[in-house]
């Protein structure tokens, strides 16, 4: 009898999570807002409703095994209505129910991290309290960043408060205020634990992000940051997943500092854009190992088999155009693999979809990527 896993989050991820588990020989059922979208169309059954509904998550754990989840911002309605279906022995949730709340919520995140005593940015958490910001950043400097606790992502619920005039744009409310990372780089490692324990990471990789929006842009595999710096980057990373004993996948978000140290910006706990590249580049993608992981199988290599280049096609108008009317899929040309979301263009820097390149270097896989993005868009300032 096959494994049925449930997917909470209907997105890019949650279908190529549905692909993936395909070549397992796993059952599928997403949870979705839209019968139609594209998860919901390569699942093996989708429950559609949203995560509020109390009586749709029910009826996603009625109808699997295992649930997991293409996205962290899981709505407390589900959370409890997951819990209590777990606890009655029905399902099992992996990353656990416990984990997703830690990570979902930036404070518990960054107060998890600290007690953990792993290295993390300073940082000051706010409860919408009077002059606190002035506070916040007389204790850690300009500039400043401040974070939404919840629901930040692709640029999202970031700010950067430069001086002290900039103050009076702080959002209300209860916040975190964190120390910038000065002068960085921006490494992800993919890390993947079993339920038993195994763990096996992708190589690090350098992110780049659109500088207006903070959205990332692009990754390059193998980061070029040096053995001492990636050894220290797959440490850390690997040694936050087994702290908080998760199972499945994680993107964890590094800064590399100036001064050297390596520090973890953020943890994703699910597939991560980061990893797109392991579609073509490694043993096996994040996508198939986050269900081994999951559902109790062993767990697949992870060696880069050939350097790569991922380039997100986010919004803009000409992207808009070339992604209109387009179905989700692949398109393959020589190196180059071209993938669509099948999501309508929406607001600007929306992810529509992604480039992967492969090449004898990271840098070549960049420009043929980049050759491929200024075809589609007919844009000429487009570099790697």
């Amino acid at each position: 009898m096959k494994i049925r896993v449930g997917i909470v989050g209907d997105g890019q991820l949650g279908m190529f999570l549905c692909e993936a588990a395909q070549s397992l020989a796993i059952d599928t059922v997403i949870l979705t807002g839209d019968a139609n979208s594209p998860a919901a169309q390569r699942a093996g059954a989708a429950v559609v409703g949203a995560m509020d509904d109390a009586g749709a998550v029910q009826s996603l754990a009625d109808a699997c095994d295992i649930v997991t989840y293409e996205r962290e911002d899981v709505h407390p309605v589900a959370v409890d209505v997951l819990r209590r279906v777990e606890a009655a022995g029905s399902i099992h949730c992996h990353p656990s129910l416990a984990v997703i709340e830690t990570i979902q919520d930036k404070a518990r995140q960054k107060r998890w991290l600290a007690g953990a005593n792993l290295p993390t940015l300073p940082f000051v958490i706010a409860g919408g309290e009077a002059g606190e910001a002035a506070a916040a950043a007389a204790e850690l400097g300009y500039p400043l960043v401040q974070k939404a606790l919840r629901g930040g992502f692709d640029g999202r619920g970031v700010q950067l408060l430069r001086d002290e005039a900039a103050l009076a744009g702080a959002w209300p409310g209860e916040t975190l205020y964190e120390a910038h990372a000065g002068d960085f780089r921006e490494i992800a490692v993919i890390v993947v634990r079993a339920q038993d324990g195994d763990i096996r990471s992708f190589p690090p990789v350098d992110m780049t992000f659109d500088g207006d929006y903070s959205v990332l842009e692009w990754v390059y595999a193998p980061s070029d940051a040096g053995e001492a710096v990636l050894a220290e980057a797959e440490r850390v990373a690997r040694d936050a997943i087994e702290a908080l004993d998760g199972v499945g996948t994680f993107g964890v978000e590094l800064f590399h500092c100036a001064d050297g140290r390596v520090v973890i910006n953020e943890i994703s706990p699910r597939v991560h854009n980061a990893g797109h590249y392991t579609l073509e580049a490694t043993e096996s993608s994040q996508f198939e190992q986050h269900l081994r992981a999951v559902t109790g199988l062993p767990l697949a290599g992870t060696a880069l088999e050939t350097p790569a280049a991922m380039r997100n096609l986010l919004c803009t108008e000409a992207i808009a155009e070339a992604a209109r009317d387009r179905a989700a899929g692949r398109s393959a040309e020589g190196p180059v693999a071209t993938y669509w979301y099948g999501k309508a263009p929406a607001r600007a820097m929306r992810k529509l979809g992604h480039i992967t390149a492969i090449g004898a270097s990271a840098a070549e896989a960049g420009e043929r990527a980049a050759a491929a993005y200024r075809r589609l868009t007919g844009s000429r300032g487009e570099a790697a």
